[in-house]
């Protein structure tokens, strides 16, 4: 059995895909590597196999990549193993300073399990259940915003052919219903966990936050892991990238981009629907805007800023107002 219990002394690279995912296991003196199949079967085949090697303190590492990794990343948790999951561009920049020229998912995986030896990367736990179903909810309500409006621009080109006129209303008309139905899911979800409700409520008090939103943002700002707010906007990538280099480069600031896509997205139209309020949030922005900054740059800075309130709002445990003054 896998012993995370104990100081790691073996290291699992992974490097996962949908359909499967590659494993490149550093022990004392050798090395072993395997392909298994991304799924609960796969899983316990790589149980049996580090068994068979008499793996011992496996630190199992792997990228954040979409949703691939979240299976296997929690039953190696459940089974006792060090688990790491790290930003993919930690481990580019990795393989690029160890001269790597050779892109293959073998090599990924090697790669990974050198990564988690020498840099001994952040344990990661799984969040709880309720917030691992609120995600899936948002990712799929996102997929069916998507297809509606895939849907909506085809049918904005027909003109002539009235059956597809009809199919596409009929398909709109389905899509739309579908939403209502999540939608209607998703509050039943939040409002089963008090403490989760209480938390989405006091986000939706922010201006420019919605209930969605204030969803969105709760299920992707792991405030366990977050030691103050600026480590939240590095979390989020929204930090800002210099570039300057002695006397002759002296590039624009710009974001990061480093960190939780799906935290950004949650942001954005919090973010451009401030704008149209007359809270202080506005004001921020109207005073931007009167020293010359580009729509771009405002709004980034108002994702930042109500990051910044979220953070503070879910840490104090208090409503916007008082979050503010804590």
């Amino acid at each position: 059995s896998l012993k995370g219990d104990s100081v790691p002394v073996d290291y699992l690279g992974i490097d996962i895909s949908k359909s499967d995912f590659h494993a490149h296991l550093l022990q004392s003196g050798s090395s072993a590597k395997r392909t298994f199949p991304n799924s609960s079967a796969g899983y316990g085949q790589l149980q049996r196999w580090l068994s068979n090697r008499k793996a011992s303190g496996v630190h199992a590492c792997m990228e954040a990549t979409g949703a691939y990794w979240i299976g296997l990343a929690a039953y190696l948790y459940d089974h006792s193993a060090c688990v790491s999951v790290v930003n993919p561009a930690r481990i580019k920049n990795f393989a690029r300073s160890q001269m790597r020229r050779t892109k293959t998912d073998g090599v990924d995986a090697q790669i990974i399990a050198q990564f988690c030896q020498t840099q001994t990367p952040v344990l990661w736990k799984p969040p709880a259940k309720e917030i691992l179903e609120i995600r899936a909810i948002l990712a799929y309500r996102n997929q069916l915003i998507a297809e509606r409006h895939r849907v909506r621009q085809l049918a904005s080109t027909i003109y002539e052919a009235r059956v597809v006129q009809d199919r596409t209303s009929s398909h709109i008309a389905a899509l739309n219903d579908l939403i209502d139905g999540v939608d209607g899911q998703l509050h039943a979800l939040i409002k089963q966990t008090p403490a989760i409700a209480d938390a989405v409520q006091r986000l939706a008090g922010i201006p420019g936050v919605g209930q969605l939103s204030a969803a969105a943002i709760f299920a992707q700002l792991p405030l366990d892991q977050l030691r103050n707010s600026k480590a939240a906007a590095a979390y989020a990538g929204l930090c800002p990238s210099d570039r300057q280099s002695g006397t002759s480069i002296h590039g624009k600031s710009r974001l990061s981009k480093m960190g939780n896509a799906d935290l950004r997205k949650a942001l954005y139209m919090p973010a451009v629907s401030v704008l149209r309020t007359t809270s202080s949030l506005a004001q921020f922005a109207a005073r931007l805007r009167s020293r010359g900054k580009p729509g771009k740059v405002i709004v980034a800075a108002l994702m930042r800023k109500i990051l910044t309130i979220a953070y503070a709002v879910l840490k104090s445990g208090k409503p916007y107002v008082e979050a503010l003054n804590a």
